[in-house]
């Protein structure tokens, strides 16, 4: 193993440390009431910032959404041990590196994230006095457009839904495993939901009455939904609740575990049976997410009022679905011929 491989290994696990609960190694550098930010080591300041800063705000939030933080406050880590002189030298040329290579690795939407993480912690320096200017007003988001997603046909969702039935490797309960991963997709493509949502969905959530099928459940910020489903998405949750009952399996999710008494899988479950299925059958490597974008994509261009997009797909603000819809305009407008 090389020397630069053997430096990310120690860094990647002191990284894992800065995320442990240590409550009784802070209470040592506790002084007064005041945090001896001098006494601590980069390391430490990092863990002090994680246990007194973001884990008591994001202690609540879902595992999926706990890990990109974790995940971000890594990437400064590793950005500040491997490419700077150390927290306390800081400098504004090693924050301009640290905002390029974030631009360049990554996605709008993850960019965006570990700037506001960076500026938090930054801020947090300030503070507390350990930097005596606030270096937080030099990250500043870069103008980086979406890139734009094209929408998929139904043919196309349908296609990759299927091919979530051959995600299954093990052969022990191969059937039904088979017929809950295509009910997966099938819904992930069909109704917008997030995969946090889907995941937590159980059986006596569908509801069938003589106008409409559909399901009902609190959603993100406790917010209640209620979502149409097809005839086809009945169909294959009436068949999934029989195939269990046959073979004995008692649980009350649609995603259910089968190893884990009444327990969803895992969102790291989901999100590797949703690249497989896409790999399969787009050659792109999807994440849980891209269905739910390409379903609230799909809804606007149909010519859906964007009100009704933003209650159905369960968005806080209109100024989120209307994204989506400046992002179809702008995929319209590239694809005019030029005169």
């Amino acid at each position: 193993m090389n020397e630069e491989v053997k430096n990310k290994v120690v860094i990647k696990e002191e990284a894992a440390l800065a995320f442990a609960d240590s409550r009784e190694k802070l209470l040592a550098v506790l002084e007064n009431d005041h945090l001896n930010m001098e006494a601590l080591s980069d390391l430490e300041i990092f863990e002090l910032f994680w246990a007194t800063e973001l884990f008591p705000i994001y202690s609540q939030k879902s595992p999926h959404t706990k890990r990109a933080y974790k995940q971000d406050l890594d990437y400064i880590l590793r950005f500040f041990v491997t490419k700077t002189q150390g927290v306390k030298q800081l400098t504004i040329l090693n924050l301009h590196e640290y905002l390029k290579d974030v631009h360049d690795q990554y996605a709008p939407r993850t960019v965006k994230r570990r700037n506001a993480m960076l500026r938090r912690f930054l801020r947090f320096l300030h503070v507390n006095d350990y930097h005596a200017r606030d270096l937080s007003l030099q990250v500043k988001d870069q103008m980086k457009p979406e890139p734009l997603r094209r929408e998929i046909d139904f043919d196309e969702m349908e296609a990759i839904a299927l091919a979530f039935r051959h995600t299954v490797k093990q052969k022990k309960n191969r059937e039904l495993l088979q017929l809950r991963n295509e009910t997966i997709g099938y819904l992930l493509l069909t109704t917008g939901m997030r995969a946090t949502e889907l995941l937590k969905l159980q059986f006596n959530q569908v509801h069938e009455t003589s106008s409409m099928n559909f399901i009902e459940f609190k959603g993100k910020r406790e917010k209640w939904r209620r979502i149409p489903l097809s005839q086809k998405s009945i169909h294959l949750i009436h068949r999934l609740n029989q195939l269990m009952q046959i073979e004995g399996v008692m649980n009350s999710h649609i995603c259910f575990n089968i190893s884990a008494e009444d327990m969803p899988i895992s969102y790291e479950a989901l999100r590797l049976i949703s690249q497989v299925a896409s790999t399969q059958y787009t050659l792109q490597n999807n994440s849980p997410h891209w269905f739910r974008r390409s379903f609230i994509t799909k809804l606007l261009a149909s010519g859906m009022p964007l009100y009704e997009v933003m209650n159905l797909s369960g968005h806080e603000s209109i100024s989120t679905t209307n994204t989506y819809l400046q992002q179809i305009r702008k995929a319209d407008l590239s694809e005019l011929p030029y005169e």
